[in-house]
């Protein structure tokens, strides 16, 4: 196993920071000044997870000369895969990088990135095509010899490299050596520097939270235009599609339902649409003081019954839902379930596939909270 490995732990606090603020994150960076960097994002904190687990099993000691050159370049490659994600994630949260000019790792005549990007290059990048013989600029190309394992001639490295000048004038070699140790404790360095990024996206999800509850959100005394105000405010506040978006919706489409029903079925549903109001409310403040609740809401059984009297029918509810909300799911595979739950008595006999879809809903969901405490 390879020992010279990076901090799980670390990854995964940042993992979560981006899960954690995963609305504010995409709602913000998934088109930022015309670009995804939600992509980006992913894609570092993928490649990172890549390299992070997968650093230990790089087999640097491996008996045959060659596969261990292969090994060495791997190591050094997927250091480089971390770093290069580090500095994209600087540019995504417009965060200086702090070691552009840092030399303090190899002590050497340019900054320790660019000493890196020369190791990178003589051990296996580009070997075969170098500017330069250590970093400087360089008339000069040079061309790098297989790389040889230095450690047991007690030599200062662990691996060198001899480099050949295209000027025929220049006879001898120049050996070019690194240290496990020091490319180890240079990709240390920038890998910590997730930390300062965890803060960062804290940060900045507190500041547009808010920057929200600032915003007074615009009422209205009509239900349905106060909806539509809320389902816009849920596409800025936490995003589109996602957070209330569902309830939001329903709600807009039980209020707009035509309400084809006998005098008494219309009665019940007024009754039912009169309790939703509370649920409105609710949604206007969650949204207003920005403390969106995945968990849900306390009027959210207004919605989503959770009844035990349903029980024995929850595969048939399951499966009427799905043909209220997917445009794909086959119609004619509804009657049987339309059938069993007007048997239960959960619907009235003249409901059938020909009822409107809104009106289906309505009712069905009235009938379902029907005996909720909270149905005034």
């Amino acid at each position: 196993m390879n020992s010279y490995i990076l901090d799980n732990s670390l990854l995964e606090e940042f993992k979560q920071a981006i899960s954690d603020h995963d609305d504010f994150l995409i709602n913000t960076y998934s088109n930022y000044n015309g670009k995804n960097l939600w992509s980006l994002i992913c894609s570092a904190k993928d490649w990172l997870s890549v390299s992070v687990n997968g650093l230990p099993y790089i087999e640097l000691t491996h008996s045959h000369d060659d596969v261990r050159s292969l090994n060495v370049l791997q190591l050094i490659t997927t250091y480089d895969i971390v770093l290069q994600s580090i500095e994209q994630l600087h540019r995504v949260f417009n965060m200086e990088y702090p070691l552009k000019k840092d030399d303090s790792v190899f002590n050497t005549a340019v900054p320790d990135d660019a000493y890196f990007a020369q190791i990178r290059a003589c051990f296996g990048a580009h070997p075969v095509d170098l500017r330069s013989a250590d970093g400087t600029k360089s008339t000069n190309k040079y061309f790098a010899s297989w790389s040889s394992d230095i450690s047991n001639l007690g030599d200062n490295g662990d691996y060198s490299v001899y480099l050949y000048s295209n000027n025929p004038d220049v006879v001898q070699p120049i050996r070019f050596s690194m240290s496990f140790a020091k490319i180890h404790e240079y990709t240390v360095k920038r890998y910590s520097l997730l930390s300062s990024m965890i803060s960062e996206i804290e940060k900045k999800n507190d500041i547009f939270t808010e920057e929200q509850r600032r915003q007074k959100i615009g009422s209205s005394s009509d239900v349905v235009e106060q909806l539509q105000i809320l389902l816009k405010e849920n596409s800025t506040r936490i995003r589109e599609g996602d957070g209330y978006h569902y309830e939001i919706q329903t709600l807009i489409e039980l209020f707009t339902a035509p309400q084809d029903f006998p005098k008494e079925e219309r009665q019940e549903v007024e009754k039912y649409l009169n309790s939703l109001h509370v649920l409105v409310d609710e949604l206007y403040e969650a949204l207003q003081s920005m403390t969106y609740c995945e968990n849900g809401m306390t009027h959210g059984h207004l919605l989503h019954s959770k009844s035990p009297k349903f029980n024995r029918l929850h595969y048939d509810l399951e499966k009427v839902f799905e043909y209220l909300n997917n445009p794909y799911f086959r119609a004619d595979r509804v009657d049987y379930h339309l059938r069993r739950l007007i048997s239960k008595g959960v619907l009235p006999p003249y409901i059938s596939r020909r009822t409107d879809k809104l009106d289906l809903q309505l009712l069905l969901l009235a009938r379902l909270t029907s005996n909720e405490k909270n149905i005034k």
